[in-house]
């Protein structure tokens, strides 16, 4: 998604974006739907890494394009090496994960700059030994929800029409008190975690609900037998898989996410542009993506008792959830960093910046 964005993003702003990938990648039906021209490459082993290393470098030099830019370690060994190869004056590789960096190679050997998504994994990069003048920051992209901006009524009066609407698709009342995380269901995520902090909560107060969205294997098992373990298996709703997850989270009074690790984590953003508080452990970008104190309240990671007390202040004061989903939803209307046109003038700024550095001129 956030290739995808970022790609509709910059073609909204007047670049001309193409897509290469695998054949039958999701993203790329994505892409095609959108409109985009998408190149196709099979990718893996090496035969198909030499060839797609000239083929590469055969398309860029067809299309003359002035960045190639790469976000995973095969598709920089290949299209990183392919472009560098055909003259492109510009080659970036993108970096969204916080996870260990094995090798340097596709970082600093093959493309010419690096892009990352928060301040947090550009310390950990640095770290590693990649020169900090190398490497930009682009936080991902929030977008408003569809139906608030269509709405001709007030946005805020619209968020809580459709949080009634989600809560009497999902069987809520009012009085219920709705904790709710959207997340595939990852270990790292810290799922379990989350039912495990949130069931004292439950177990002392009927009216307390823990909805999770998201869908895999083996987590959903473990949820499933873990909530029957405390007892509380009415008060935790598995969803599994959803289409409109952003709709569903207006439907909660807490967004809860007890992560392990997080690059930046635009779920947060989200939670924010749909007025729900937010509880979540303080990883990685996570403080990034939130102002703590003000529209979140964030536990140290591995600490369940921090966890419990956090989801237990908001549960207990409804005016405290209030104040600080409105002021999330007043934020995300002014950071102009997440937005589409911000993105995108952080992306040309250091475009231009490095073409120039490179020795190519502005453009």
């Amino acid at each position: 998604m956030y290739i995808y964005r970022h790609m509709l993003a910059m073609r909204d702003r007047g670049h001309d974006v193409s897509l290469l990938c695998q054949p039958g990648a999701r993203l790329g039906e994505m892409a095609r739907e959108a409109g985009f021209t998408v190149h196709a490459l099979r990718m893996g082993g090496l035969l198909r890494m030499l060839r797609g290393i000239w083929s590469v470098s055969r398309l860029v030099r067809r299309h003359g394009y002035d960045v190639v830019n790469t976000t995973s370690r095969r598709d920089s060994l290949i299209a990183a090496a392919g472009a560098r190869l055909g003259g492109t004056p510009l080659v970036v590789r993108s970096r969204h994960l916080m996870s260990p960096i094995n090798s340097l190679l596709t970082y600093t050997g093959l493309p010419h700059r690096v892009m990352t998504v928060s301040s947090f994994v550009k310390k950990l990069m640095v770290s590693r030994g990649i020169d900090d003048a190398r490497v930009g920051i682009v936080p991902p992209i929030a977008v408003p929800p569809q139906w608030s901006q269509i709405a001709k009524r007030d946005p805020w009066q619209c968020l809580q029409d459709t949080r009634a609407d989600v809560r009497a698709e999902l069987g809520f009342s009012d009085e219920q008190i709705v904790v709710g995380c959207v997340a595939v269901l990852r270990e790292p995520k810290g799922h379990l975690e989350l039912l495990k902090a949130m069931a004292p909560l439950c177990q002392a107060n009927p009216r307390v609900q823990l909805v999770i969205v998201g869908d895999g294997q083996p987590v959903m098992d473990r949820l499933i037998a873990l909530r029957e373990q405390f007892g509380i298996a009415a008060q935790v709703h598995l969803l599994g898989y959803r289409q409109g997850a952003c709709r569903l989270m207006a439907g909660f009074d807490i967004f809860a996410l007890a992560t392990h690790k997080e690059a930046a984590g635009t779920v947060f953003l989200e939670a924010a542009y749909v007025g729900v508080p937010i509880v979540a452990t303080r990883v990685g970008g996570v403080p990034e993506m939130v102002v703590e104190g003000s529209n979140a309240l964030l536990a140290p990671l591995g600490d369940q008792a921090a966890l419990t007390n956090a989801l237990r202040t908001l549960i207990e004061q409804p005016d405290r959830r209030q104040q600080m989903g409105l002021a999330g939803w007043e934020w995300m209307r002014s950071a102009h960093r997440f937005t589409p046109t911000g993105h995108t003038e952080a992306t040309e700024h250091y475009y231009h910046q490095w073409l120039k550095e490179l020795g190519h001129g502005q453009r």
